[in-house]
């Protein structure tokens, strides 16, 4: 059951809202909300990836600047002996959430935990969890990666480019999506010289690589990775071309938009994808 992560109150499966409205971090409504405020306003949200920096970055933007938003489902897995609910806690334990908190009090009224591994199958979501969000949720953030530059093949596919296919599976079931958007990275096409607001060629097609990791041995799969990369550096560039052939192929009929930032850290102010000026963004609608 998926359960805020503080007064463990389940959410009711009401086709997009709970039971009892969920206060708003600033306990009223603002009665001139921006055009971005009314498009979160009394919406659910899912977010991968969301003890990430990006993810952090994320959630603090909803949370201070969308009142409105009903409730944030965070995918999280139990790690180093901690379980989701621990990890969840740590995410608002940054120091960048300190403001936040002063201003946003109630904050934690909105947060749910889901329990989910990107490693798994299906994201490794719960029959009962998958039907509270396909019930529930209205605008979906794919953050989730690994980005690491020397990952094995076959956990780099499984994490950036099967978990992304598993997380477009799950949202062609959501009955009130608004709006998916999936986080790619500025050089999944560092072999062009310019790169536009659209999508490429992968470096192969993306079911014919998922099947190869699928048949073939880790041993082997190691040994062909160089010539498997070609002009692409290394998996994690490759994987996450071969992942926006995914949200190309498997998008269709959402309204899907892929975000495509630049070198990310706690020097660049990042705008939560509001703005593309750190990265290249663009909608894609299937």
């Amino acid at each position: 059951m998926t359960v805020s992560m503080y007064d463990d109150e389940p959410l009711a499966q009401t086709g997009g809202q709970p039971d009892q409205p969920t206060p708003t971090t600033t306990g009223k409504i603002d009665e001139q909300l921006t055009a971005i405020q009314q498009f979160y306003d009394k919406c659910n949200v899912f977010i991968t990836g969301g003890t990430g920096f990006l993810g952090k970055t994320l959630i603090y933007k909803l949370l201070t600047s969308c009142p409105g938003i009903e409730n944030i489902f965070l995918l999280v897995r139990s790690k180093r002996g901690k379980d989701i609910f621990s990890r969840v806690e740590e995410i608002f334990d940054d120091a960048m959430f300190d403001k936040m908190k002063q201003a946003c009090p109630k904050y934690d009224h909105k947060i749910r935990a889901v329990a989910g591994d990107c490693m798994q199958p299906g994201l490794g979501i719960s029959s009962s969890d998958r039907e509270v969000l396909t019930e529930n949720v209205n605008i979906v953030f794919h953050l989730a990666a690994t980005v690491r530059f020397d990952e094995k093949m076959k956990t780099a596919m499984q994490i950036n480019v099967k978990a992304c296919r598993d997380v477009l599976d799950l949202c062609h079931d959501m009955k009130h999506l608004k709006s998916v958007i999936y986080v790619s990275t500025a050089y999944t096409q560092c072999p062009q010289s310019v790169v536009d607001e659209r999508f490429y060629d992968p470096p192969l097609e993306s079911d014919k690589m998922i099947h190869l990791t699928d048949c073939v041995t880790d041993g082997m799969i190691e040994k062909i990775t160089p010539v498997l990369l070609d002009k692409w550096p290394n998996t994690y560039t490759f994987t996450k071309a071969i992942a926006e052939d995914v949200v190309r192929k498997n998008s269709r009929g959402m309204p899907v938009g892929m975000f495509r930032p630049g070198i990310a850290n706690s020097r660049v102010r990042i705008s939560a994808f509001c703005s593309p000026s750190q990265g290249s963004s663009f909608r894609h609608h299937a």
